[in-house]
């Protein structure tokens, strides 16, 4: 009998374990440096910058992001993602092509606000995410 009543409550266990998994959340991507693609960028040239991906994020729906250049030359540029049809996020890392008129160095910050396809943590349909970092233009 006893035998009996330990062999059901380990499968009562086996069974409440095995239909246990991880809650899934929504989460913004966590960013690391701003960075030029562009191999030795000079005036007048289109130069693409974009932005390291240290974590992809998860569940995001929708991405703006704002790109605020200050130099010689200031720029104030807004571009924007959307999931694809079937995907469960936006996985690509957000780039931003400009034409520098002056030389020097770029100090560049983006943020992005991005809208869920399921609440995070704490129930919230949106996040958001920032980058910096600098880019030299040569003559």
């Amino acid at each position: 009998m006893k035998r009996i009543n330990l062999t059901l409550t380990l499968m009562a266990l086996l069974f409440m374990f095995a239909g246990c998994k991880k809650e899934e959340y929504a989460y913004p991507p966590v960013y690391g440096k701003i960075y030029c693609k562009t191999p030795n960028p000079k005036v007048g040239q289109p130069v693409v910058l974009t932005v390291e991906i240290k974590e992809p994020g998860n569940r995001i729906n929708n991405a703006v992001y704002r790109w605020k250049i200050r130099g010689n030359d200031d720029f104030d540029r807004q571009s924007s993602a959307r999931r694809e049809s079937g995907a469960s996020s936006i996985p690509d890392a957000p780039e931003l092509t400009c034409t520098f008129s002056t030389n020097g160095t770029y100090n560049i910050t983006m943020t992005a606000s991005f809208s869920y396809t399921m609440g995070d943590v704490n129930t919230s349909m949106k996040g958001s995410a920032s980058a910096s970092g600098s880019v030299k233009i040569n003559p």
